[in-house]
């Protein structure tokens, strides 16, 4: 483990935020016009919300968490994936996606995509097929807070790389496939397509 750096703190999830401690709701209590956040929503990696449902469209079965505009959204379920966004308005997600709200001396986006605070998941995790970190794991991951303008500064300079990381792909994604090469015939030489 590395040296502090001056005025930052080192200490646990659970000493600063509730986590695991998700208000819940059963189908009947969610209102139909609501947001209803699964992971197969968020894309892995980039914190991208690749398309939002209400519950009217999912149709739920089961209770799931509620969650207030301003939450982290952690996918606790095969958490190698990343899959961590910053709610942007109040809803319900499956019990797969832990809520965690903060004080107003941390922001929200710096604290779990800290290369730190994955190692530590990657080797808490348990499960073989569908790993997923447990809540006492959770409320012991290791955390460590920067001043609140250095957690800003911090942020303000992943989300420009973020977003560069972004137009390059969206450049990349709009370049046609490469033209088909002509086949080659049996002697070794291409083949002439009839005009």
């Amino acid at each position: 483990m590395s040296a502090t750096p001056d005025r930052w703190v080192r200490t646990k999830l659970g000493q600063v935020v509730p986590y695991g401690n998700c208000a819940k709701a059963t189908p009947e209590e969610m209102q139909k016009e609501s947001w209803l956040l699964e992971l197969e929503d968020i894309e892995k990696d980039t914190s991208i919300v690749i398309q939002e449902l209400t519950v009217e469209e999912r149709q739920p079965k089961s209770t799931k968490n509620r969650f207030r505009s301003g939450d982290v959204l952690y996918g606790k379920l095969r958490p190698y994936l990343n899959k961590i966004v910053i709610a942007e308005k109040s809803g319900y997600c499956t019990t797969e996606i832990i809520p965690v709200s903060t004080p107003s001396e941390i922001d929200n986006r710096f604290r779990m995509k800290s290369a730190e605070f994955r190692k530590y998941v990657d080797g808490v995790c348990h499960g073989v097929n569908m790993p997923r970190l447990g809540t006492k794991a959770g409320q012991d991951a290791p955390l460590l807070i920067a001043p609140l303008n250095e957690q800003r500064r911090i942020v303000a300079k992943i989300g420009e790389l973020t977003a560069r990381s972004r137009a390059v792909k969206k450049a990349l994604d709009a370049i046609p496939p490469l033209l088909e090469l002509p086949p080659i015939c049996p002697g070794g030489g291409l083949s002439r397509r009839p005009h």
